[in-house]
């Protein structure tokens, strides 16, 4: 299969040497027990987040996992939900994927090309992707996978999509050899204009060191495009700070597991990284440096 070759030289192939595990956490240490149970945890968490955004009847469900490497929340999420699919680029991750899931009945996984998803429109109730947007340098890209997340799902499914929001540099590369491309709240603005689909929240864990957004959009009904679904007053419109809600996503799953020694160090130090989710653009920077120079000069 032809596909985007950066984050397989980048994230895969770079650690050939290294295990699957290695591969995902970026740790050597943790063990795959551990590795096991934060991913447990993890995927409950992102359930959870479907649950509070209107999902319902879980076992009755789809999901398709983009980027699901070798299938860390595929595994918990098979057992909550009735369908579960996960694609990734690199085949050997989903051959390390089948082997670490157990490959059950209701798990298939799928190589795509790094920037579609290989299904027709309309095929899941539920989408996610957590960890793998924030390694994309291209913007293009990363907006490219909101758009395909969204045309697979099924009229009012619901997509969530977790990536760090502290990069600095709208160019991948800039912050870190595999971080991406800076992601600001007029990309997501953007995307819900030309889908005509409705943001329903935005997730964040305050105590995160490395600031993430859980970005949860709902697809509106064709019928209705977007008037089908007013969530609250403060999710019309851009958006803004107030609009981002607290909760504990990666604060408590991992305190216990002792091969998270670095998880624990970072945590210990607090947040680190400033949020550039909202981050104005450069050209209204600029516009906004013009009138208050013609105001000064007055």
């Amino acid at each position: 299969m032809q596909h985007d070759s950066f984050l397989d030289n980048k994230y895969w192939n770079d650690l050939k040497s290294k295990s699957s595990i290695a591969g995902i956490t970026l740790d050597e240490k943790v063990t795959p027990k551990d590795f096991e149970l934060y991913g447990d945890r993890l995927a409950q968490r992102q359930i959870d987040m479907f649950v509070k955004s209107g999902a319902k009847d879980l076992n009755t469900l789809s999901i398709l996992d983009i980027g699901c490497g070798m299938g860390r929340i595929l595994k918990p999420f098979s057992r909550q939900f009735a369908k579960v699919t996960g694609v990734d680029i690199n085949e050997k991750i989903l051959e390390a994927a089948k082997i670490y899931t157990e490959n059950p009945s209701n798990i298939e996984t799928v190589q795509n090309d790094g920037r579609t998803i290989p299904f027709p429109e309309n095929s899941f109730d539920l989408v996610y992707s957590g960890g793998v947007l924030q390694h994309i340098p291209d913007i293009n890209v990363i907006m490219g996978y909101f758009e395909e997340g969204l045309r697979v799902l099924k009229p009012n499914g619901l997509l969530n999509f977790s990536f760090q929001v502290w990069m600095t540099s709208r160019q991948g590369g800039v912050n870190g050899d595999r971080m991406g491309a800076q992601i600001r709240a007029t990309d997501i603005e953007d995307i819900l204009k030309k889908t005509g689909n409705k943001l329903v929240n935005i997730y964040h864990d305050p105590k995160d060191p490395f600031p993430h957004y859980n970005v949860v959009i709902k697809k509106c009904t064709p019928s209705k495009g977007k008037e089908n679904i007013q969530i609250n007053s403060k999710l019309s419109g851009s958006i803004k700070p107030e609009v981002v809600t607290e909760m504990s996503v990666r604060t408590g799953i991992f305190e216990d597991l002792p091969s998270y020694q670095n998880l624990r160090m970072h945590w210990a130090n607090g947040p680190s990284k400033k949020i550039t989710f909202f981050k104005q653009s450069n050209t209204f920077n600029n516009y906004l440096f013009k009138i208050k120079k013609k105001l000064f000069s007055i």
